[in-house]
C-alpha cells in the first residue's frame, strides 16, 4: 500500500500501475468515475508533491481480500484490495473531502 501511495506522489504511473488491478475503477472526491486507464491518464496530469501518510488507518481482511480506510491529505478514502496471482492490487477506491477536521 506506501509503494502505490508513493508512486501516486511520485507521478510514477508505471510503479502505481504494479498495484493496481486492470479492472481497477475509482470514485473521485468530486464524484468523478475512472477506469484504471482512465485515472493513469489522469496521473500524467499531475505534478509532483510530497508524500502525504495515511492516519487513522483500518484494515479488514477476509481470506484474498483487503478492505481499508484511512484519512490523507484532507480525504477520507476506502480501498478494497486483491491478490491476484499471488500480488496484492488494488480493485477500487473511493475518495470523500473531509468536511470537518478530525477528532
Amino acid at each position: 500500500m506506501r509503494a502505490r501511495d508513493e508512486a501516486f506522489y511520485a507521478v510514477d504511473a508505471a510503479q502505481w500501475g504494479r498495484y493496481t488491478a486492470n479492472d481497477f475503477t475509482t470514485v473521485q472526491q468530486n464524484g468523478q468515475f475512472m477506469s484504471r486507464s482512465e485515472r493513469i491518464g489522469n496521473l500524467h496530469s499531475q505534478e509532483q508533491r510530497p508524500y502525504v501518510p495515511r492516519e487513522r488507518e483500518q484494515h479488514e481482511q477476509q481470506g484474498d481480500l483487503v478492505v481499508t480506510r484511512f484519512f490523507s491529505g484532507g480525504l477520507w478514502v476506502v480501498e478494497v484490495w486483491k491478490r491476484i496471482d499471488g500480488a496484492w492490487a488494488t480493485v477500487m477506491t473511493q475518495a470523500t473531502t473531509a468536511t470537518a477536521t478530525m477528532p
